[in-house]
């Protein structure tokens, strides 16, 4: 019987008598995810051959060491997509890689799960000595889950038949077949399981319980129990006035209603389907009173009551009827752009001058009994900002046969320049460097243009960090244009911003330091031919 007749009958058994065994089904989660330990049996040959000085061929041996993933992605109770991967490796002969992708049907039984798989997908073979190949490979088998709880399994079996090919030293017609298997074991865990319905319910509460008639009553309506993936429909009814809602809160208009006691009842529906839709209602009353005449309450605050000019405030109001009136707002202000309605206001201070804002603002209930109240906004005009300072300059016109070498008589300067850093922790320093059209001018029968510009920034941070003790990320090498052999030293303060104009910052990954000091050149080790 072949290899892949026997997995087949084994896993077919092993399907009958549980199924036989264990008549509960389980949920089955969004996504499961499974880890473990892989070992594995290519079935194959690699053709006898001479590569490199090296005997290479025979039997392809077992991978011992091998590691296994899978992701599933379930589309109902019993059957998914999923995503295998797995590493093998011998260090004897090399690795072996696979990344495939297929169903995967599992039989959710109370106890254990069985499940069937067939993927389809890409193994990659890297012996040593040999290139490595991309194959095609085709994987079955399957194997069984031991749920411990419902959002963790065990695996302590899986076996799958594999085939894939090895071709690189095959005569042309000759069989590269690789008919193996491999077995697996490791841990499952379960992501995104049903979640069981239970009892619902809805509790109302009106604000104000009493009113004039007129004012504005408010229903809240608070749901337990729904599912938090639904989707909730709320509806409202009252006794008296008219309701309007469609969420969590609804609002009645008083108008016209005569003194007495009113009922809104309220009804949550989710979106299940069929048996599985859930609703809950509930009831509140209020009552309606002849209003008093008392005028509204007002403040008025700022948020920051100091800034910055340019910066903006926040201006809110609080305004209350005593008689539960509607209110309407009204606010200006002393100076600056002033936006917004009702309770919150915006003060822009872009363009005002060091002052005081006054904000004044008026509330209003509809039987035009009035309260006003004021506040104040500090506006502060900061000094300018700091400047970036050209700090001096090195030359290069001494070193004909290193131009981008900073030499003795530039470490003077940068010496003074490192000091000036260490002075002032919080600037950081910009070194451009700079260099003749000449000198850009790539040499005869040679493609690639010099960077003298860009080496001489590089060598000068290199002084600085290596010699000088410099943070490396507080100098910024730059590259200049312009008609000079020299590097600009700038020292650039918090907060201010170096005038990069015609510069460009140099890719330090591309354009590496000269040491200032040329190393010992050192001789060619002996290189030793391997033995065939």
């Amino acid at each position: 019987m072949s290899l892949r007749r026997l997995l087949s009958v084994l896993f077919v058994s092993g399907v009958v008598l549980c199924a036989s065994s264990f008549s509960f089904a389980q949920d089955a989660p969004k996504v499961e995810v499974f880890g473990g330990y892989s070992w594995y049996h290519a079935g194959g040959t690699i053709p006898n051959a001479v590569v490199n000085d090296f005997q290479v061929g025979g039997e392809i041996p077992d991978f011992k060491k091998g590691w296994a993933g899978q992701f599933t992605y379930n589309l109902n109770r019993w059957a998914g997509i999923a995503f295998d991967v797995n590493g093998h490796y011998n260090k004897d002969f090399g690795n072996a890689h696979s990344f495939t992708v297929g169903p995967q049907f599992k039989l959710r039984t109370e106890h254990v799960v069985p499940f069937a798989e067939a993927f389809i997908g890409v193994q990659h073979l890297s012996p040593h000595y040999i290139s490595s190949q991309n194959a095609l490979t085709v994987i079955a088998g399957g194997g069984l889950d031991y749920p411990v709880t419902p959002r963790f399994s065990i695996r302590p079996f899986q076996a799958d038949y594999v085939h894939s090919y090895y071709d690189k030293l095959s005569a042309p017609g000759a069989s590269s077949g690789l008919n193996g298997v491999r077995l697996q074991a490791g841990l499952l865990f379960k992501f995104g399981l049903p979640v069981e319905e239970g009892k619902v319910s809805a509790a109302c509460s009106v604000e104000p319980q009493a009113v004039d008639a007129g004012a504005p009553v408010k229903v809240t309506v608070t749901p337990a129990g729904f599912l938090p993936k639904r989707t909730l429909t709320y509806s409202y009814a009252s006794t008296g006035g008219k309701i309007a809602g469609t969420s969590t809160t609804a609002n009645v208009d008083t108008t016209g209603l005569a003194p007495g006691s009113y009922t809104i009842t309220a009804k949550i529906e989710d979106n299940g389907k069929g048996k599985h839709q859930q609703s809950a209602s509930c009831q509140a009353g209020f009552s309606v009173n002849e209003p008093p005449m008392h005028p509204p309450v007002l403040s008025v605050t700022a948020n920051p009551s100091s800034l910055t000019s340019g910066d903006p405030s926040t201006i809110s109001v609080n305004g209350s009827s005593p008689d539960n009136r509607p209110l309407s707002y009204n606010c200006t202000a002393t100076a600056g752009r002033l936006s917004g309605s009702g309770t919150s206001y915006t003060l822009d201070t872009a363009g005002v001058p060091d002052s005081t804002v006054t904000v004044h603002c008026t509330t209003t209930d509809d039987r035009n009994l009035a309260a006003s109240a004021s506040t104040s906004v500090k506006v502060n005009v900061p000094p300018p900002p700091p400047s970036a300072k050209d700090f001096g300059l090195i030359e290069f016109k001494h070193d004909l046969k290193r131009p981008t070498r900073v030499d003795n008589e530039a470490k003077g300067e940068l010496d003074r320049f490192a000091d000036a850093l260490a002075a002032a922790p919080d600037a950081k320093g910009v070194v451009v460097g700079y260099a003749t059209a000449a000198e850009n001018t790539s040499k005869k029968g040679s493609k690639k243009v010099p960077e003298f510009a860009a080496e001489r920034a590089v060598n000068t941070k290199d002084y600085l960090t290596k010699e000088k003790g410099v943070d490396a990320s507080r100098i910024e090498p730059r590259s200049g244009t312009g008609e000079d052999q020299k590097t600009e030293l700038w020292i650039v303060p918090a907060g201010a911003t170096f005038p990069a104009t015609g510069t460009t910052v140099v890719d330090e990954t591309k354009v590496k330091a000269i040491p200032r000091v040329a190393p010992p050149v050192k001789k060619a080790a002996h290189k030793m031919k391997p033995k065939p």
